[in-house]
């Protein structure tokens, strides 16, 4: 220790330096500008300067741009005779180090700020955990939106099954072969829905078979037309889910709520790419929606994990979307 004129003790330089660096928090001293003074050996680290790089240097033009303004607001509040506090990062080699920035203000004996300590304490862990767990929250939101979604279309579906079978009922002469219409229509419903959530089991059937599987509650109403193609194994799930969800749509606002309305769903492959149109007739006028439904999104995704491009007609006489997958990259 050494002492000033006025008497008071004073840490010796390189006990200050010894100080700082015995803790594995990051430690700065600034000056009332802003201007490093000192900085711990874990700061220089995080920081990747040397120390005699740090005297004179700005604090701020050390931090990363993104979190400059962030830092500036706390310094301004630490000058000001407040506590500040913010959260920033710093690149390294390489390594991203998330921190927690506390700004003190020092004193002088008359009370007016003369330095600000600054101690970044190493978050990184807390950081990446929290971010996990947002991640996991959003994929049960996401997983729980799905199921509501898939639930109120299953009863749309059936609502149409119930419509289709009625129709097809009184067709062939009264009522008295509802009861066994309807039952075999719910029975293939039911196997149609095993097979959008067990795709992979049916990746050894062609494309017309694979369609035709899916779709095959919604009967005559439905057209399948393209050469023969093998349906890869990893795309079965997803044609089966991008198929069924439209299905569900038209049923509820298409060509299939309407008993004179068709699909007609069409193939092919050109330059290594799997090309499914799909093409609504005969069903109400279709106008442009307002807004995106969870339907929407749900198939948006579906094209966007196969590395696909999707594409929507809102024509007028029936909705047209085209699903342009590369084979090999899904």
């Amino acid at each position: 220790m050494h002492k000033h004129d006025d008497d008071i003790p004073v840490a010796h330089p390189d006990l200050q330096s010894a100080m700082l660096d015995a803790t594995p928090d990051c430690i700065k001293i600034l000056d009332l500008n802003g201007t490093l003074l000192a900085m711990s050996n874990a700061g220089c680290l995080a920081l990747g300067v040397t120390k005699s790089q740090v005297k004179g240097s700005s604090w701020v033009a050390l931090l990363p741009t993104s979190v400059h303004d962030a830092a500036t607001e706390a310094l301004a509040q630490a000058l000001s005779g407040n506590t500040a506090r913010f959260a920033g990062y710093s690149e390294c080699s390489g390594k991203v180090t998330y921190w927690d920035n506390l700004l003190t203000p020092a004193a002088d004996q008359t009370g007016k700020v003369s330095s600000i300590v600054c101690v970044s304490r190493d978050i990184t862990e807390q950081t990446l955990l929290r971010r996990d767990l947002d991640r996991s929250l959003k994929r049960e939101q996401l997983l729980s939106g799905e199921m509501l979604h898939r639930i109120k279309n299953l009863f749309s579906v059936v609502n149409a099954v119930v419509r289709m079978s009625d129709r097809e009922a009184r067709s062939v002469g009264g009522d008295g072969g509802l009861a066994k219409i309807l039952t075999d229509k719910l029975g293939t419903l039911a196997r149609a829905y095993e097979s959008v959530l067990a795709g992979p089991e049916m990746s050894n059937s062609d494309m017309k078979a694979f369609t035709g599987s899916v779709l095959n509650p919604f009967g005559s109403q439905c057209r399948f037309i393209g050469p023969q193609q093998q349906v890869p194994q990893e795309l079965c799930q997803t044609l089966a889910l991008f198929l069924h969800e439209l299905a569900t749509n038209s049923v509820k606002h298409g060509s299939l709520s309407s008993a004179d309305g068709e699909v007609h769903v069409c193939w092919f492959t050109k330059e290594k790419c799997l090309t499914i149109e799909w093409r609504e007739i005969g069903g109400p006028a279709v106008t442009i929606p307002t807004k995106q439904g969870f339907g929407t999104h749900m198939i948006d995704r579906l094209a966007e994990s196969t590395g696909g491009a999707i594409a929507r007609n809102w024509d007028p006489a029936g909705l047209h979307v085209s699903l342009k997958i590369p084979l090999g990259k899904a």
